[in-house]
């Protein structure tokens, strides 16, 4: 119970890291944009006066119009990324009970997950005009664009979060925590980037934590699932070219302009974390790690007497194993 006690006031919120080898993230995500705009031809009476011009309606207008739509760009796919971050804990033995502070996770960080990017459009019926064409307007089709990129994915924890340790076994024990946490997406449709898309939620995570020698190691899980509407989106492009296929005669390409701006946007997810974080603790005195400070640290002090360069028995790191780390031993004694 004294070294419990002891080990609690030294362990005052422990940093640990998650180790990327062993620490991913899994699932599912989509991405949907509504954006309403317009759709021109890429005429210009200077500039490309061989260009396509386009038309509202089934019979009225000249040169070259303006055609209402609405866009929703759509990026998803599966994912799986490694995940980098820490946390901080501040386990208390004597009460069973663990708080966990600072939790910063991130994935995608050396590399973007890629996802198909289909581009939704609804439109007024209109005509174009180099090539002629008519484009029945009512019906949203649905156009693959290519790839789109998610650049970032980060959970940072709000609020510090306690939970009950329960023993397992051998310096061992479980856990169960709800941890607040605010979840930033960053995103990149059709070459334009989303600017970072944050929203609140929580981890609700499972765990064990074990310690080993002087130090701990936290593993835990978390599975959940989320659909978050963000206002205001910063997504904005301005005659972006766009080809479109002929529809009445088919074969020939209208060469067309788009321009929106982004309402909202609807993300969903579902996502399974996994991760294990490390970290030390150096107990003042414990030469051979074993959390204790007892007879054994005082005879390896003993048999290191003297001269030793970057030894665990120089406590104080002045090339000699003396009197001064003896008496450190002594001063941080709590084993008998």
């Amino acid at each position: 119970m004294i070294f419990q006690a002891m080990l609690v006031s030294i362990l005052a919120f422990t940093p640990l890291e998650l180790d990327p080898s062993i620490s991913s993230i899994e699932g599912s995500f989509e991405q949907s944009t509504f954006m309403p705009g317009t759709i021109i031809g890429n005429w210009d009476e200077i500039d490309n006066p061989e260009g396509t011009r386009t038309l509202p309606g089934l019979w009225g207008g000249s040169g070259n119009n303006l055609i209402p739509c609405e866009l929703t760009p759509t990026l998803g796919g599966p994912f799986d990324s490694a995940c980098v971050g820490g946390l901080s804990i501040e386990p208390d033995f004597n009460s069973g009970l663990m708080a966990i502070d600072a939790l910063i996770i991130s994935a995608f960080d050396g590399e973007a997950g890629l996802f198909p990017i289909t581009l939704g459009m609804l439109f007024d019926t209109f005509r174009s005009v180099d090539p002629d064409s008519l484009y029945f307007g009512g019906i949203q089709i649905d156009i693959p664009l290519g790839e789109g990129s998610l650049t970032t994915l980060k959970f940072e924890q709000i609020v510090k979060t306690n939970t009950t340790l329960v023993p397992t076994g051998d310096q061992t024990w479980s856990f169960e925590a709800d941890v607040p946490v605010t979840i930033t997406l960053e995103l990149e449709v059709l070459g334009t980037s989303t600017g970072p898309l944050t929203s609140p939620g929580v981890f609700q995570i499972t765990g064990t934590l074990e310690q080993l020698g002087n130090q701990f190691q936290l593993s835990a899980t978390s599975s959940w699932g989320s659909e978050e509407t963000i206002e205001d989106i910063p997504l904005v492009f301005e005659n972006a070219p766009f080809d479109a296929p002929t529809i009445i005669p088919a074969g020939n390409i209208a060469h067309l302009l788009l321009s929106a701006a982004a309402e909202s946007a609807t993300i969903t997810t579902t996502t399974n974390l996994q991760f294990t974080a490390i970290g030390g603790t150096l107990v003042p005195g414990d030469v051979d790690g074993d959390g204790v400070v007892d007879v054994a640290d005082l005879l390896a002090i003993i048999a290191a007497w003297g001269p030793c360069d970057g030894c665990a028995e120089d406590l104080n790191n002045d090339g000699q194993v003396n009197v001064n780390d003896l008496l450190e031993v002594i001063a941080s004694w709590s084993g008998s």
